[in-house]
């Protein structure tokens, strides 16, 4: 088990974690709260089960999270999940903001944590994520982002992520793309990692998309420590529709392949309604 929770820890340094903080909006790509957002509460209730190989058997769990959306300058959302696994059971919460400072600059910053402080742990005991993103005048839909994100699991377990990328926004399509500097505790081990998504859609009515990406490095706690690297690949498909003007479903397919470790096929169901 202690293995597999390294690579757990892997796993949230290749994707920054989009369990921990799910975008209000849609699956895929962080947005700044904007003027064709009605202001609104949105109630989101989820469930998911992932089938592992190797042995893992059977992950499954549900969420429930709410957003709010003051103004056009200031999003608010709020999450708890809880998993189930083989003779384990983790409960995890997130707050996340998202502030337009200004008509060219927004952050997108959250805490979140629960997992138990154990180096056996699967969630974190503590993480943090912040994301400053600047828009571009000169090139109208073009986003450039950057930040930091820190996970803490039980001592000495931990790791942090730098990330750079860009957001563009054009028609109806929202296309993302980040390079991942990626540090994992205790070892000092240091790997480089991407991931890009496309989603194409229409709030209120419908959103469809796909992400990807791959390669991350691990550390496993032996007699001897010992640092291993190798390549993983991460695949999810999604798909949310409005079924009236407040409210709807969402559903999604995850595929992580983890060489020479496991394979995770994953499914999830969500209902949303906004008031």
């Amino acid at each position: 088990m202690t293995a597999l929770k390294h690579l757990f820890l892997s796993c949230l340094l290749v994707t920054a974690a989009v369990a921990a903080s799910p975008p209000p909006r849609d699956e895929t790509a962080p947005a700044a709260p904007t003027n064709d957002l009605p202001r609104h509460f949105r109630l989101e209730a989820s469930g998911f089960d992932n089938i592992v190989s190797n042995g893992f058997g059977k992950w499954g769990g549900a969420g429930l999270s709410l957003t709010w959306q003051g103004s056009n300058r200031v999003l608010v959302s709020g999450a708890v999940i809880s998993e189930r696994r083989p003779a384990m059971i983790e409960h995890m919460g997130t707050l996340r903001t998202v502030i337009n400072w200004s008509k060219w600059f927004y952050t997108d910053s959250s805490i979140s944590g629960g997992g138990s402080d154990d180096p056996a742990g699967f969630f974190p005991r503590i993480r943090y994520d912040l994301t400053g993103n600047v828009k571009l005048p000169w090139v109208p839909g073009l986003v450039f982002t950057g930040g930091l994100t820190r996970l803490y699991f039980g001592s000495p377990i931990g790791g942090s992520i730098g990330r750079t990328g860009v957001i563009y926004y054009w028609r109806r399509f929202v296309m993302q793309a980040n390079v991942n500097f990626n540090n994992a505790q205790p070892g000092d081990h240091t790997s480089k990692s991407a991931n890009a998504a496309v989603q194409y859609g229409e709030e209120g009515r419908y959103w469809v998309g796909v992400s990807g990406g791959g390669r991350e490095a691990w550390q496993t706690l032996t007699l001897t420590p010992q640092d291993v690297e190798f390549t993983s690949y991460s695949a999810s498909v999604f798909a949310r529709k409005w079924l009236a003007r407040n409210y709807g479903v969402a559903f999604s397919y995850d595929y992580i392949l983890k060489r020479t470790a496991y394979r995770i096929n994953g499914m999830g169901v969500k209902f949303f309604i906004d008031f």
